[in-house]
């Protein structure tokens, strides 16, 4: 896996990464960001706070936000 451990493989971080340097922290980035997260809950099987919770890390360490915020 990439990244973000279990979360996200390398080609889906690159993705994320590729939208935010394309978008910043705009519509387009959240957009995307979304997807990737509905697509791992899916491929995890884990609960949405828990995926949501390891998605704001992801974003915190990219940059796009100073301080995540955590179900």
């Amino acid at each position: 896996m990439g990244y973000s451990g279990q979360y996200l493989t390398d080609e889906e971080w690159m993705t994320l990464n590729a939208a935010y340097k394309a978008h910043g922290s705009g519509p387009e980035f959240w957009q995307v960001y979304q997807e990737l997260q509905v697509i791992a809950r899916s491929r995890t099987g884990d609960s949405r706070i828990k995926v949501a919770n390891e998605m704001a890390r992801v974003a915190q360490r990219m940059g796009v936000t100073d301080r995540a915020l955590f179900v």
